[in-house]
């Protein structure tokens, strides 16, 4: 969907698709009839689109193309390492527009800034393969996970610097999502181990920009995230300082369910919606670290009849 306007743009799927999965339909939902405006046809299925402003972006295996809304006409297209689940990341800021997505080179991130004709450098984000990542949004960070789902690495955009090392768990999961909350003091990830991680960055925030970052925003936690019960012992960081000195989240929220997408709400609140239907509501105090408070929990489906509150 285009902002909250009435434009959408669709893509085929499913066991009996009413479009081509090798086309973007754009589709106005307020028209009675002739409600397709326009199309776009690639050679490949489409795995992913984003819209905003005057921008569409298509996500095939290995390229993504960029597009003007209006006229429809191919701006600019990249070559993509495999892509299969159609990663990309666009800042949902109105007025910045950051664009990410995976380099051809294995590990890497490509960064398109429409607001500037100077492009940031190439992220040398990860050893292995992109798998999920994520722009907050004003444009100014980017979160990568690779594969292998064991750290979330922060960079900021402009000079393509690491800022911090979160580290999700040892062993490794898929990282189905990751986001970035309204005001730069929480990232929050999914994973395919059926938990969501909550990390705070407002330190890293205030060390890397200046330490009155937050100063026009009213009651902001001196949250910490955790660290390792071994993180004390200096000879073990000479043995792995990744591990045993990055950091850890300081709130999760448990689900049953394997794959989830999240958001962040108000009054440090979070919402995830799982892949079988259920949507959860839970708080998270950043003052004590633990599980989140699970408020409500039900299935969006009529056929799962299943409640708990």
């Amino acid at each position: 969907m285009l902002n909250t306007t009435n434009i959408l743009a669709l893509v085929g799927g499913g066991k009996n698709p009413k479009f081509a999965i090798n086309k973007i339909i754009i589709w106005d939902d307020q028209k009675k009839r002739d409600n397709i405006i326009g199309e776009l046809r690639f050679d490949n299925p489409v795995l992913n689109v984003k819209l905003k402003m005057d921008r569409l972006i298509g996500v095939c295996l290995n390229k993504i193309y960029i597009f003007h809304l209006d006229t429809l006409e191919t701006l600019d297209m990249f070559d993509t390492f495999d892509n299969l689940n159609g990663i990309v990341g666009f800042s949902p800021g109105e007025l910045i527009s950051v664009l990410a997505f995976p380099h051809e080179s294995k590990g890497k991130v490509r960064i398109v800034n429409f607001n500037s004709t100077t492009q940031p450098p190439i992220i040398s984000a990860h050893e292995s393969k992109i798998a999920c990542l994520s722009v907050n949004r004003n444009g100014t960070l980017i979160a990568t996970a690779s594969d292998k789902g064991t750290l979330i690495r922060i960079f900021d955009v402009k000079e393509s610097k690491l800022l911090i090392e979160l580290r999700r768990g040892s062993k490794n999961a898929e990282i189905n999502h990751i986001i970035f909350d309204e005001f730069n003091k929480y990232v929050a990830c999914a994973s395919g181990m059926g938990t969501v991680h909550i990390f705070s960055i407002i330190d890293t925030m205030k060390n890397n920009y200046n330490e009155n970052y937050y100063s026009d925003q009213k009651n902001v936690e001196d949250t910490k995230n955790q660290k390792s019960i071994l993180s004390g012992f200096n000879f073990l960081h000479k043995i792995s300082s990744s591990y045993f000195g990055s950091e850890w989240s300081f709130a999760k929220l448990r689900l049953q369910e394997h794959k989830s997408i999240v958001a962040f709400l108000n009054n440090n609140s979070i919402c995830a919606l799982t892949s079988d239907g259920k949507y959860c509501l839970a708080s998270f105090d950043p003052k004590k670290p633990g599980d989140c408070v699970k408020n409500k929990e039900f299935y969006i489906y009529e056929e799962s009849q299943k409640i708990n509150k």
